[in-house]
């Protein structure tokens, strides 16, 4: 079910303050790890949030994270210009909380996490970006509109992407504990491709 901004809110400093706040981290994360460059990421969203503002009164947006992930995305290529760079996981995409496991788990987990960040960043480029965008927060409609395709299609290559990284798990040299941790990690990207 698509969202309708709240456009008053875009139109106060107060509330572009807040939209700038709420969303500027997982803006930035998504950016960096396309282009992989801190400083031409923050350029990217600096000329984005400074675009928002300045054309607020002729917008029409219906789902304001999908239109940022987009411009985004859009400022990102353009900044990339005809260089590509493969890029890396946002170091927090997995964000565990301390607390979570005693020393020895979060060795596993922290291991676990390695080898599947190595295996998407293996998998087909599309398919790797769809992974980022879910683990950024974006559900199967919103992610299909960031990347102009039907949401058919992302639920396609999501299905894939796991399946693939299951398999590339199950027929590693891993121990049982990784394999497990892994496992359960990429259990949690596909619970999350569902909602």
């Amino acid at each position: 079910m698509m969202e309708t901004v709240n456009m008053p809110l875009l139109h106060t400093l107060d509330g572009f303050e807040r939209i700038f706040r709420e969303n500027y981290a997982p803006l930035f994360g998504y950016v960096n790890s396309m282009i992989n460059d801190e400083d031409l990421a923050k350029d990217v969203l600096s000329d984005l949030f400074l675009n928002l503002w300045q054309h607020k009164d002729k917008l029409q947006i219906n789902d304001l994270k999908t239109y940022l992930f987009r411009s985004a995305k859009n400022g990102a290529l353009k900044a990339l210009s005809s260089r590509y760079q493969i890029s890396e996981l946002p170091n927090d995409a997995f964000n565990i909380p301390e607390n979570t496991y005693n020393p020895f788990e979060k060795f596993v987990a922290k291991q676990s996490i390695k080898i599947v960040e190595e295996l998407i960043n293996k998998l087909p480029t599309h398919r790797k970006e769809m992974i980022e965008l879910r683990l950024l927060g974006l559900k199967n409609a919103e992610i299909a509109q960031v990347l102009d395709i039907t949401e058919r299609k992302v639920e396609y290559h999501m299905r894939e992407a796991i399946e693939q990284l299951g398999h590339a798990i199950h027929n590693g040299n891993f121990d049982k504990a990784t394999i497990a941790g892994g496992l359960m990690l990429i259990n949690l990207i596909l619970t999350v491709t569902v909602s």
